[in-house]
């Protein structure tokens, strides 16, 4: 596969995403369905000292979403901080994060329910799997082209030859785990100690996630064997 075409084609799934590039089941199209209502319906809040469950009962209310919070964050033995925010015209997921970040909460889909959880319980859901990348690491070759020289015989004369390099080794170990990172997973990466991404020196990808992630990477994989 030439290299510019991969380029192209990680630009496109990196503005897109993995789910806009070939079909996926019906439930990866409701969840991508709610990520973009998140991402596109504005909202104006106004809380003052307000409970956490109010405010995910007023998300839910305005949104017509189902938010559940987590029976952790309520039952606590500490309560979570009370919310006073005060933001106009942003967009829900936005107010979200607004919300639950500095709580260490974090909002994740879950069988038709956006589910509002501690940070570290969803974490601790990751699985480790392996999966074999060797196809996707390839070589370029240098293709025959004229090597010219002075005949040291004929003063001032160029003679020509065919040269042929050995195939030059290609590093897209660097650009394979970025382009996992930015089409996968939304911020799960950096945001989670339990995720884990890494790439043996055999062509093995080693990652910790949660299985809707690893869904998510699957696809991208196949995605990417398409157009070698």
């Amino acid at each position: 596969m030439k290299l510019p075409r991969m380029m192209a084609l990680a630009g496109w799934i990196a503005l897109c995403g993995v789910a806009a590039a070939q079909e996926e089941p019906a439930g990866s199209q409701e969840a991508g369905k709610i990520r973009d209502q998140l991402a596109s319906m504005k909202i104006t809040i106004d809380f003052k000292d307000a409970k956490i469950e109010e405010v995910i009962a007023y998300f839910q209310e305005f949104s017509g979403l189902n938010f559940h919070l987590d029976a952790g964050v309520a039952r606590s033995g500490e309560e979570p901080a009370r919310v006073t925010l005060k933001v106009r015209d942003v967009t829900l997921k936005t107010a979200l994060k607004l919300v639950l970040n500095p709580r260490d909460l974090v909002c994740v889909y879950r069988e038709g329910v956006l589910l509002v959880a501690p940070k570290s319980k969803i974490a601790s859901l990751t699985v480790t799997r392996v999966y074999d990348v060797r196809d996707l690491l390839f070589k370029l070759e240098d293709f025959p082209g004229p090597l010219l020289e002075l005949d040291p015989k004929k003063s001032g004369i160029l003679t020509s030859c065919l040269a042929v390099d050995e195939p030059t080794s290609v590093i897209r170990e660097d650009f394979l785990l970025d382009l996992i990172k930015t089409s996968t997973g939304d911020r799960s990466w950096d945001d989670s100690a339990n995720t884990n991404l890494d790439l043996t020196k055999t062509g093995l990808l080693v990652v910790s996630q949660s299985k809707a992630i690893h869904e998510e990477l699957r696809r991208l994989l196949d995605l990417l064997r398409q157009y070698k």
